[in-house]
């Protein structure tokens, strides 16, 4: 599916930053004031708390006022949160932001480059680095340009990446039209890779290279530490695409396909490091033709042309 731009963005604000939190009291000030700290100052701040019961709620309150729009509900998990933060944005572009990461000082500058640059595309992936728990190193930003690579649409992209939630900017219109298409199912496990199925026939799709936008923290209470509940979210995947419900457009299934094989591979692995060899086994089972479809398609990559990258100098 491609997206058609809009002639004319008549909506109060460029990026509604949607930050889910869950307990993360002890990290969530520092996501909050990474995107205070932005170049870039035509957005909102919506923080959506699933049921904290840590007094974040309180606490943010307290120390931002109305600097944030705090609004929170009954815990449902990372995805309704989301779903029910971004119901209350203003922005013609969603930035989501989990509550352990931080942008960037540049990272709504540089997306707002890509949208003027590239007729603004409704998907946008931004660039990004990890670092263990607090020793978080910002590396030196070289503002001189941006390098980006434009698929015709998320799945039809060359390379591979390593999703998170905080990576993934849409324009709110395709974020609410794809809900709607999808309809009412069960919430998922991997939000991300769930949302990026689900908008991924929306295009154009740019991918971000440089310079790097999110800072992806790793800590010993993160969900995707948990190998089982993990790896139960792949089979929701796998389910989702077999029944042909993934993507809220036409399906693809050869590329649904492919793009399943990393996360099997990924979890799978993972369970058999942990000692969970029942739950790799289910994957191997379930997704063993989504595997056989990801190598075709990466056999088949070394002899099709890489997409060149696209450079967008800054202004």
């Amino acid at each position: 599916m491609i997206y058609a731009k809009d002639d004319e963005l008549q909506s109060h604000r460029r990026f509604s930053v949607v930050i889910a939190t869950y307990n993360r009291r002890d990290y969530v000030c520092k996501t909050i004031d990474s995107v205070l700290a932005q170049t870039f100052n035509d957005y909102e701040i919506i923080v959506a708390d699933d049921g904290s019961t840590d007094g974040t709620a309180d606490m943010l309150k307290s120390v931002y006022g109305s600097r944030v729009r705090l609004v929170h509900h009954i815990n449902q998990g990372s995805e309704r949160t989301y779903q029910f933060g971004s119901s209350f944005a203003s922005g013609q572009y969603l930035a989501f932001l989990d509550s352990d990461d931080l942008f960037l000082p540049h990272s709504l500058m540089t997306y707002d480059k890509i949208i003027r640059t590239l007729d603004a595309p409704p998907v946008i992936l931004g660039s990004m680095m990890s670092f263990q728990e607090d020793m978080y190193n910002p590396p030196d930003a070289d503002m001189d340009f941006i390098e980006v690579l434009k698929y015709r649409d998320y799945l039809s992209r060359d390379v591979s990446i390593g999703l998170a939630q905080s990576r993934i900017v849409l324009k709110r219109a395709v974020f609410e039209e794809a809900n709607r298409l999808r309809g009412t199912t069960e919430p998922y496990i991997l939000n991300d890779y769930r949302l990026m199925l689900l908008v991924g026939t929306y295009g154009p799709c740019v991918i971000t290279k440089k310079p790097i936008t999110v800072a992806y923290r790793q800590h010993g209470d993160q969900g995707s530490k948990k190998v089982g509940k993990m790896a139960e979210g792949v089979f929701q995947l796998i389910r989702a695409v077999r029944r042909r419900e993934a993507t809220a457009g036409q399906p693809r299934p050869f590329l649904e396909y492919a793009f399943l094989a990393g996360p099997i591979y990924e979890w799978s692995r993972k369970a058999i490091k942990s000692h969970g060899v029942w739950p790799a086994l289910r994957l191997a089972m379930a997704g063993w033709p989504m595997v056989a479809v990801g190598a075709t398609r990466k056999l088949w990559s070394r002899f099709h042309r890489v997409t060149s990258p696209i450079i967008i100098p800054y202004d």
